[in-house]
Order: structure tokens, then C-alpha cells, then sequence
């Protein structure tokens, strides 16, 4: 997540409303104390938008409230707010100014540049504990929609062989080389642009964290650029969308082989055979 974006707060918000707003093309979601606080990239903000959203909320009698979210303040609330993230026995998310913990097998620096991928969000933190799971060595890895790079570095540290990264958003684009440099990580190369921009090509294991709509009219691209006997890791998504993501992925060669779920948010790992 990149760019410009405005903010839905939504006092009382429900898991049952985060799924809605993600099908109407809202990219995140932060869970706060009794509220729901929903991500929207800027150019999607219009007044009709607006209208549709507050006939959603109405159906649930809730109000919410539009705010926007300049790219310029993000490092401050980074630097002012940012803990590092532990996934235990598996890796350690710092910014530069923390100190480093050598208890952790890896740590990954991360300095996010208004890019998804911290470690903090549910989803990020399913990704990296289940990507402990997997044998990287001689890997070909896809981070699709990669934010800040965290997944793709992380695949590298593992032993993983050769990772493509791709994001839609150039921000994102930029702070994945960064935060390779940071990390000494040389075997990522990273493209700027959607699946159309990634040659055909197999690979080992593809990491997709994204929303159930990218994920959903994807999945026939990802299906072809995966090698048969492959992995696919993917998050993003809410409970509610479970059935929709695994009968749209299983009419496509992929057979569900993990679940795993923190708060109202799942990680799916499924095995590919062609």
C-alpha cells in the first residue's frame, strides 16, 4: 500500500463490514479499540463513492468519518509509533534506530515509506511465521504486490535462490530496492506494475498478501506462473471471504494445505499441481 490515501473511521465497526468494504475497493484495515479504521488509495475517493459507503454503513447503523492521510506525515507516525515486531522463534521487524537483538534467527529492517508491510498487521505477521515453514534452498519466489519488500527480503534471508517483487504502486516499488539495500540482500529484483508486467516464468513459491479482490481476479495468472508441486502463501483476506478464495483458487489447480487465522483475518497455504 503506497501513495495517497484517505481514511474511513467507523466507531463500533465489525469484521461482517470489514469483508463489504473490501469487496467496494478498500485496500486495509486497522482494528483499533472499538473502531475499524478503513484505507482508501485517493483516486477512488469520490462523491458517489462516498454515497455508497454511507448507504453500507446505514444498513449496519453505524456513521463514519473521511480523513486524509498525506504521504509526508507517515514517517513521523512511523519513527513516533513503531515497535519492533517479534513472530517468536522465527524473526525480529526493526526500524534503523532500533537496537539489534541477535536472540532472534533473523531480523529484517524495515523503514516502510508509506508501503504495507511493517510486521505489525495480522496479516504480515501470518505471512512471516508461515514462511518459516517452508525449504527455500534452490527457490524461485514471487512477492506479488510486494509494499515494503518485507516478504521478499525475509525469502532471501531463508536461502531462497531468485525473488521477483512486484507492486502497482511506485512508492512501493522504490522502498522494496531500499529496504533490500538496508538488509544486504542482492538476489531481489523488483518491477514496477500489476501481473502484467511479469513474463511467463515458474516459480517455487508465490507470496500474495493483498485483498480478496486482487487475489480473486488473479488467480488464473498465478496458476500459469506456478510450478507444478509449488506453494502458494497467500493473506489479505477476512473469515468471511474463506470460501470465495478457496473455490475461486481450487477450480484452478490449488488444494488448500494450511489455515491459519489472528483476529478476523486468514493465511492460506496451498499447494499447486497442474
Amino acid at each position: 500500500m503506497a501513495g495517497s490515501y484517505v481514511l474511513l473511521t467507523v466507531p463500533d465497526g465489525n469484521e461482517a463490514l470489514m469483508a463489504i468494504l473490501s469487496e467496494l475497493g478498500f485496500e486495509a484495515f486497522e482494528e483499533e479499540q472499538d473502531q475499524i479504521v478503513a484505507y482508501l488509495e485517493e483516486s477512488h475517493y469520490t462523491e458517489a463513492f462516498k454515497n455508497e459507503t454511507a448507504e453500507i454503513l446505514n444498513q449496519f447503523s453505524l456513521k463514519g468519518s473521511w480523513s486524509n492521510l498525506p504521504v509526508q506525515n507517515w514517517n513521523e507516525l512511523w519513527e513516533s509509533n513503531f515497535t519492533p515486531v517479534e513472530v517468536p522463534g522465527v524473526c525480529r521487524v526493526r526500524a534503523e534506530f532500533h537496537d539489534k537483538n541477535p536472540s532472534f534467527p533473523y531480523e529484517i529492517t524495515i523503514q516502510p515509506r508509506m508501503a504495507f508491510g511493517t510486521g505489525h498487521h495480522q496479516t504480515t505477521y501470518m505471512m512471516l511465521k508461515h514462511m518459516a515453514d517452508i525449504s527455500w534452498t534452490h527457490k524461485k519466489v514471487f512477492d506479488f504486490g510486494c509494499g515494503t519488500g518485507i516478504l521478499a527480503i525475509f525469502a532471501s534471508m531463508m536461502g531462497a535462490n531468485k525473488i521477483l517483487a512486484n507492486d502497482i504502486e511506485y512508492e512501493s516499488y522504490v522502498n522494496t530496492i531500499q529496504n533490500a539495500e538496508v538488509n544486504g540482500v542482492h538476489n531481489v529484483e523488483v518491477l514496477h506494475g500489476g501481473l502484467d508486467v511479469i513474463e511467463d516464468q515458474k516459480f517455487d513459491v508465490i507470496l500474495a498478501n493483498i485483498n480478496r479482490n486482487v487475489l480473486t481476479a488473479s488467480v488464473e495468472r498465478l496458476a500459469a506462473l506456478m510450478e507444478d508441486g509449488g506453494s502458494l502463501l497467500l493473506s489479505g483476506i477476512l473469515e468471511a471471504d474463506f470460501d470465495v478464495i478457496v473455490n475461486a483458487y481450487s477450480e484452478h489447480g490449488f488444494l488448500l494445505s494450511n489455515k491459519d487465522q489472528k483476529d478476523a483475518w486468514l493465511c492460506l497455504k496451498m499447494a499447486y499441481k497442474n
